[in-house]
């Protein structure tokens, strides 16, 4: 029944996932939470590990904790229940230097959780997603490409 309907909805009616306001509120939200388990588990294709099966969304603002500090918002922050955290960016001009932007926020979900007297063995891992209209790497072609630290 709902397939049906969707095929009645004019696509000039639907929101622009391209904007980041309804990106958000498609896949940054607890209501649509499920929404982002499926996007999330198909984007990752988790091989050798179990899929995603919830998530919890965290605080999107970054820094600011000393006046001289470069505060940043996540789009996006998902914790998996495995406390993974999942940063998901959306960018679709290349205005930014997006490499270092992206390593620069995964550094900090990386670091920040580890403190005093703690192990490094404690740190857990740390995904950022960067959907990009425009093409960041001129040696490749790929529509989707993976890179690990």
């Amino acid at each position: 029944m709902q397939s049906k309907l969707l095929k009645r909805v004019p696509l000039s009616r639907l929101m622009d996932l391209k904007v980041d306001y309804a990106f958000k509120q498609l896949f940054g939200t607890e209501k649509n939470k499920e929404i982002t388990i499926v996007f999330l588990n198909a984007v990752l294709q988790r091989t050798g590990r179990e899929p995603l099966k919830d998530v919890t969304f965290g605080n999107i603002e970054l820094g600011g904790e000393n006046e001289d500090d470069k505060q940043s918002r996540f789009d996006i922050l998902a914790i998996t229940n495995t406390d993974e955290k999942i940063n998901i960016e959306i960018q679709f001009t290349n205005k930014y230097d997006m490499v270092k932007r992206s390593i620069y926020y995964w550094s900090y979900l990386y670091w920040k959780p580890l403190k005093k007297g703690m192990g490094y063995k404690e740190l857990h891992p740390v995904i950022a997603i960067n959907i990009l209209n425009y093409h960041l790497f001129s040696q490749t072609e790929r529509f989707h490409t993976s890179y690990h630290l």
